[in-house]
């Protein structure tokens, strides 16, 4: 398991929690975050600063990258008189539409806990003036998103991840996604998988063993 449950941003500040997935439906079914940053923010789909016009608000979109966004809003009342603040996640997919769902629906049922690596950085979406639709998005929190016209995106830093830390199971297709930034298993994106090297792994290759026998290692 994952030694922490905590995202860090370009600032230092920090967002921690968990939010449940239906691998099914590409749908977000609650979440529950705290984030220092901006003076602190509770993203809880069971309150009601979770609420957008009385109904939860956060959604599963690709943005004009191709990229998954999980987006949570939220309401902070207690905020300049009530601002609406919004947390994004992206998981690079390397073009291939809604590819955390296309990933995790084949693990239904298998029990295996991995991780997907969050984006770090502007996004690199296509010209405006291109033919390309859609939100271009990065992983950050937004300060307010009706009112905040300068410094209105804190970006989060770089090796963050979002942890599966509960499983399809059989008959079960709602994944829990805990925060961390510390990779589990094995690192999942859209262009392939790529295992996340163990201590001992390292050290073995400082040592000069070679690949092949390293991959075999781990077959």
């Amino acid at each position: 398991m994952a030694d922490s449950t905590t995202l860090t941003f370009v600032d230092s500040n920090t967002v921690s929690g968990t939010f449940k997935y239906d691998v099914t439906t590409n749908t977000l079914v609650s979440w529950d975050f705290t984030s220092s940053a901006f003076g602190g923010t509770t993203f809880d789909s069971s309150t009601a600063n979770g609420q957008c016009f009385g109904v939860p608000c956060g959604s599963v979109q690709n943005n004009q990258d191709g990229d998954v966004v999980f987006g949570f809003d939220a309401f902070q009342p207690n905020v300049n008189g009530g601002t609406s603040q919004e947390l994004d996640i992206v998981i690079a997919c390397g073009g291939a539409a809604n590819c955390v769902q296309n990933i995790l629906l084949p693990l239904v049922g298998n029990g295996v806990g991995n991780s997907f690596a969050i984006t770090a950085g502007p996004a690199t979406c296509p010209d405006p003036n291109s033919a390309a639709t859609g939100l271009c998005v990065e992983s950050g929190q937004n300060k307010d998103i009706f009112n905040c016209l300068t410094n209105c995106i804190l970006a989060l830093a770089g090796n963050n991840y979002i942890t599966i830390t509960d499983p399809p199971s059989p008959g079960d297709v709602v994944v829990d996604m805990t925060l961390s930034n510390v990779p589990v298993g094995t690192v999942l994106t859209g262009g392939g998988n790529n295992n996340v090297p163990e201590p001992s792994t390292l050290l073995l290759s400082a040592l000069g063993l070679g690949g092949l026998a390293l991959k075999r290692f781990y077959s």
